[in-house]
């Protein structure tokens, strides 16, 4: 009866920490591909509520620090009231790597948590906001005139 030597057992488990390593590195999602999917679903989701605040003739607004970020309607008294139980515009923390960079209104640098209003109106104000994560950005920028895009890639 015949066994495996002890060479050959390494060069086994030396194979399969290798492949093991491959199929690890494709499952785990880079920092850029993490940073562009946060992106893009932000774009989306205040895109959505712009429509949404046309539709509905009430004013929403977006604010975010550090990780997360959250929606804001105004009520007919034209109190700010956080959105806390919507199927889309619930609030969202984000993974701990990216981060709320930036945040301009009109071209103007506004504070973190700031409100940037979605306004129910046609013309509102256009707003970019920064997303980081180490040495990536993106950005979501809003024309002013509902349309919101995702641009990935800015240089910090």
């Amino acid at each position: 009866m015949r066994g495996f030597t002890l060479l050959e057992m390494l060069v086994v488990l030396v194979v399969a920490s290798i492949m093991l390593s491959m199929v690890t590195l494709k499952l785990m999602p880079s920092a850029q591909s993490v940073l562009r999917e946060e992106s893009q679903r932000l774009a989306f989701l205040m895109e959505n509520g712009g429509m949404s605040s046309q539709a509905g003739g009430q004013a929403l607004a977006w604010s975010g620090t550090g990780n997360s970020y959250r929606f804001w309607l105004r009520t007919r008294e034209g109190e700010w009231v956080r959105i806390e139980r919507d199927n889309l515009l619930h609030p969202r923390t984000m993974p701990e790597s990216v981060r709320i960079g930036e945040v301009s209104s009109n071209g103007r640098r506004i504070e973190p948590g700031a409100l940037v209003v979605l306004s129910p109106e046609l013309s509102t104000k256009s707003f970019r906001v920064s997303l980081r994560s180490s040495e990536l950005t993106s950005s979501i920028l809003g024309n002013g005139l509902g349309k919101v895009e995702s641009i990935s890639g800015d240089t910090p």
